[in-house]
């Protein structure tokens, strides 16, 4: 407060001191009145500032115009009178202008005291005194209605054309244009990565030739456009093609002539797609079609050759798992790197319910194993806050009803006992056994949660800083009032502003040009000869028409006539002519200078250049129209929505391709809901999609079913949201195209694939059961030989025991007649007789060669029955007695115990 105090009080002491120098300088200034009548007399508001930004001067238009009288205005400055938001824009804006002390010239849009919004030109300059003291001249132009309807339609054509730059920039095509000459003139963005020249203005006055393209291709892309030009209508192409970043892929490139109102073609406009994965999808599937046939033949020379290809069928059964595998892998991989988590979610025909698929995202979310989870769902349900159980709940049964999709937002409780907020969303689709499966995606919002209780915490905080803030300069601003309203003198003030009026005329922007009422020039101020090119001296004397260009010359005679007869001012646009024979625009504002007696003494003009600004205004317009030729002529479908304040979404427009597949024109569609536009089931599927883009706040994509003109087809659709100044989502631009073939391929794809796992189940069961009849076969040569092996000898063994039985008989015999004839022995065969213990030997002998024969008898039957079972060589069929296969087998059973 103490600054703006001294700011003040020097402000008064320099106009105290130009005071002086004005009753000096009075009685010089002959044409002071006249000027002060000029000033005053003009509807447009004129003030001066000094080098603190305060006024020293205004006229009684701008005090009009702001609502305030001049006590109220001389001597504060902006911080005094505005807020302090356009307080601090303007001390910037007049602080630039002091500084450079260049002119300046801005038309603005601005509310005037009482509320209305008004559209004015305002200019500005530096004026500088002889004691080098800087002042700040200002006039304000408030533009007439054809003025505003001029500012209106350039603001409306800016708008056009940035929405439509907006469209082409999020395009999932790359589209360019061309002259004739085939030399780019725009494209948008997507292009503009293609060709590597980053951004799509770069891209203006190039040729195929400056582009990473490859000779024959770009050869390719001229003479398509030659095509095109030539027999006016659109050329397509598919072409390999080599990008900047050295990638190979799939071009799909169509060119459409653009012609004018008289049918000449002025440009070529060219959209530009990537079908690289539908060319590998081709590619895939005819390699699944030669797979196919070449799993056929192997399996038909295999089962006929079973035994030879074993080995080689075994590899390649291993190189198929493999693949399995590693798809499977690829899969894990993708879904543990997307954020959140992904699942499946079964609610069975009998109301129980499970999870046949969770992503490793889950522990990092629930802090739960997916393994765990899919043995036991409940894991995942208690979760769930019990505040908000029931909506959750309730929200699936609605989803399950209406089979629409599910999203829900909410708090759930961890084993650890943390809170988190989810987000999840997910599709349901019913099937055959009555169940319904959701695919969906669990993500953490709880950090966007957070944020937002601390946006409003900060946003209440703030409000009370600028109340409190409004009521300490309320309270500053009476008081400097107050201070300044006791120092100012009405004399000095009125001394002063005659001089600085006479500054004003000299040093505006604006030509002020005084005519006697026959037209001659009088007075010719510097802004009149930066304008026209005329010196004072040059000007003075000369009429009106030496200005006047001869095209105009019938409208300037009317409209003298008519000044000169009324007594109010006019307003006129002409073609003039400077010094250098330049023609130029003008807007004229005329007021007739009236003496005493009611006489017309003369005419003051003030004159604006205007020839930049309708230049301007045409070169949009031009640009508005070409853009929307582009946005009309694409064959994707583009559609805008709006999103009015209370939340509805209503259809701006769409374009040419949206009306022919829908049946549909635009305007039938504009300001209409979806549901208006295509019923109310698939309205409301399509205003689902609208509000998913909404809450979630960025660009998305998905798949959709939809019917036009009775026939159903599946659209790949992605829309994105756009924001104004303030983040808020006002508009929403789609763009759509028909996926229905790409689906067709990817069912037969699927269905041709699980041929190939059948095919590959039969050939796998085919060899279980070779190599269990191998096994079989050489388990069977193995028996025979290990029986016919132990046969012979256990025959041998079995044939000799009666011999030997005989043999030790008769040594026993004799033993015994050596006893009975010779009762005393040796005393070593006695000896050895006990250590031997015959008389035990004599006992146990037969008993142990019994022993062995009965066990030679079980060898020989176990021989046999092995012999039985086994089949040997033999290729032929034989017949074999049951009974005995039972017997053999009880037998087997009971010796293997």
């Amino acid at each position: 407060m103490n600054k703006d105090k001294q700011t003040n009080e020097s402000s008064l002491e320099r106009e105290l001191t130009v005071e002086e120098d004005c009753q000096m300088q009075v009685e010089e200034n002959f044409s002071a009145d006249f000027l002060l009548e000029v000033i005053n007399g003009t509807s447009d508001p004129i003030f001066v500032k000094d080098r603190q930004h305060c006024w020293v001067l205004v006229n009684d238009a701008y005090c009009n115009f702001i609502g305030r009288n001049r006590e109220e205005i001389i001597g504060k400055s902006d911080f005094d009178l505005f807020k302090k938001k356009e307080a601090d824009e303007s001390w910037e804006k007049d602080e630039f202008i002091f500084t450079t002390s260049n002119q300046n010239e801005s038309d603005e849009c601005i509310t005037s005291n009482d509320g209305e919004k008004r559209f004015v030109s305002i200019k500005k300059c530096v004026f500088k005194n002889q004691e080098g003291q800087k002042f700040l001249v200002v006039t304000i132009r408030e533009l007439t209605q054809q003025i505003t309807q001029h500012f209106q339609i350039e603001a409306r054509l800016r708008s056009s054309k940035h929405l439509l730059e907006q469209i082409l920039n999020h395009i999932p095509q790359a589209v360019f244009w061309k002259d004739c000459d085939s030399v780019y003139q725009g494209c948008n963005s997507f292009f503009a990565d293609i060709a590597g020249v980053g951004e799509p203005l770069l891209i203006k006055g190039k040729t195929d030739f400056d582009l990473p393209w490859k000779e024959e291709e770009t050869n390719w892309f001229r003479l398509n456009d030659s095509r095109a030009i030539e027999s006016k209508k659109s050329e397509s192409i598919v072409q390999p093609q080599l990008q900047a970043d050295g990638r190979q892929c799939w071009l799909e490139i169509n060119t459409i002539p653009i012609c004018d109102a008289q049918g000449k073609v002025t440009h070529v406009l060219g959209t530009l797609q990537d079908i690289t994965e539908r060319k590998e999808i081709e590619v895939t599937l005819q390699q699944l079609y030669e797979e196919l046939e070449i799993r056929v033949h192997q399996r038909t020379s295999e089962l006929t050759q079973v035994v030879t290809h074993l080995q080689k069928e075994i590899k390649q059964r291993e190189a198929i798992e493999n693949q399995f595998l590693l798809s499977e892998e690829k899969l894990q991989k993708l879904s543990a790197n997307v954020p959140g988590m992904l699942y499946q979610f079964k609610l069975g025909a009998d109301g129980q319910f499970s999870f046949p698929y969770v992503s490793s995202g889950c522990f990092e979310i629930y802090e739960l194993f997916p393994q765990n989870v899919i043995a036991d769902a409940s894991l995942f349900i208690s979760s769930v806050h019990r505040d908000e159980r029931e909506d959750f709940e309730k929200s699936i049964a609605n989803s399950a009803q209406s089979l629409q999709p599910w999203q829900w937002e909410g708090r759930i409780i961890l084993t650890s006992g943390k809170v988190k907020w989810i987000q999840a969303a997910s599709r349901p689709e019913k099937q055959a056994d009555g169940s319904i499966i959701w695919d969906g995606v669990v993500t953490d919002v709880t950090r966007l949660k957070q944020a937002e209780r601390a946006l409003k915490r900060a946003y209440t905080d703030l409000e009370k800083r600028v109340e409190e803030r409004t009521q300490q300069l309320m309270q500053t601003n009476q008081a400097l009032q107050k201070e300044i309203g006791e120092r100012h003198l009405v004399q000095s003030e009125l001394l002063a502003s005659r001089q600085r009026l006479a500054l004003l005329i000299e040093q505006t922007p604006l030509a002020v040009i005084e005519w006697d009422k026959n037209f001659a020039v009088k007075e010719w101020n510097r802004g009149a000869e930066n304008i026209f090119g005329y010196t004072k001296e040059q000007a003075i004397g000369n009429y009106l028409e030496f200005i006047v260009s001869p095209t105009a010359q019938e409208q300037i005679d009317h409209f003298k006539t008519a000044l000169l007869s009324q007594r109010g001012g006019s307003r006129v646009v002409t073609e003039n002519i400077t010094l250098d024979g330049k023609t130029i625009i003008c807007e004229w504002y005329n007021n007739p200078l009236v003496a005493v007696n009611s006489e017309v003494i003369g005419v003051a003009s003030m004159v604006l250049d205007i020839t930049e600004r309708e230049q301007s205004e045409t070169t949009l317009q031009e640009q508005e129209q070409f853009l929307r030729s582009i946005y009309q002529g694409v064959e994707q479908l583009i559609f805008v929505v709006n999103v009015l304040d209370n939340g509805e979404l209503v259809y701006a427009d769409w374009n040419l391709a949206t009306e022919k597949a829908t049946g549909i024109s635009a305007s039938n569609a504009i300001s209409k809901f979806p549901e208006e536009v295509f019923g109310d089931v698939q309205g409301a599927k399509i205003r689902q999609q609208y509000i998913r883009c909404l809450e979630v706040g960025i660009p998305i994509t998905y798949e959709e079913n939809l019917v036009f003109q009775g026939e159903e087809n599946c659209w790949l659709t992605t829309i994105n949201p756009l924001r104004n100044i303030e983040g808020k989502i006002y508009r929403i631009v789609g763009t759509s195209f028909n996926i229905s073939e790409r689906k067709q391929a990817e069912t037969q794809l699927k269905q041709q694939t699980q041929e190939l796992k059948i095919a590959l189940n039969e050939l796998q069961n085919a060899q279980i059961q070779l190599v269990q009849s191998e096994k079989m076969s050489s388990l069977g040569n193995l028996v025979a030989g290990v029986a016919h092996e132990i046969n012979n000898p256990v025959n041998i063994i079995y044939d000799n025991i009666d011999y030997a039985n005989n043999y030790i008989q008769n040594l026993l015999k004799i033993v015994q007649l050596y006893q009975q004839y010779y009762p005393q022995a040796a005393s070593g065969i006695q000896a050895f007789a006990k250590e031997i213990d015959l008389e035990f030997i004599y006992d146990d002998l037969p008993k142990l060669l019994d022993s062995m024969k009965i066990g030679a008898q079980r060898i020989r039957e176990i021989v046999t029955s092995l012999r039985n079972f086994s089949p040997m060589d033999e290729a032929q069929m034989k017949k074999l007695d049951i009974y005995q296969g039972l017997d053999n087998t009880f037998l087997l059973k009971d010796y293997l115990k």
